[in-house]
């Protein structure tokens, strides 16, 4: 018995070292910063108005994933698969669905587009039509 809970948690450790390591040798594909003029989701995570920056990194296994500071938040998303090359000014996507603005594409070089999570959704209302806003991304880092 004591040997399974010995294996179980050497296993466990492995595995973070292993999801450590591949955060640590992510390549930067982009940096930008922006500013957020009204508070916002991005996933479950609410962001405060103000001045953020971001890296789009990729791993090891090709996926590319969003680092996000700024305002006393530090967030990481992964990136849906399908993004698709974009020719667009930089620029963060946000719908105001009945007062509540969440985040659906972030487009820097690679457009990434995000679904509304379970959560934000229960806080608009059912029906609405997004009304769409365009954030500028400054890419010049």
């Amino acid at each position: 018995m004591n040997l399974h809970k010995r294996f179980g948690f050497t296993l466990a450790l492995v595995a973070v070292l292993g999801l450590t390591a591949a955060a640590a040798s992510a390549a930067t594909v982009t940096k930008a910063t922006f500013t957020l003029p009204a508070q916002a989701y991005w996933d479950n995570t609410l962001l405060p108005p103000g001045d953020y920056t971001l890296s789009v990194e990729r791993t090891n296994s090709g996926v590319d994933v969003v680092n996000l500071r700024g305002e006393g938040i530090a967030a990481m998303f992964m990136t849906p698969a399908g993004s698709a090359a974009s020719s667009e000014r930089p620029c963060l996507k946000v719908d105001d669905l009945n007062g509540t603005y969440v985040v659906r594409e972030l487009d820097a070089g690679r457009s990434y587009k995000f679904g509304l999570s379970k959560t934000v959704r229960s806080l608009s209302l059912r029906g609405a039509a997004p009304q769409p806003a365009t954030i500028p991304v400054s890419t010049g880092m």
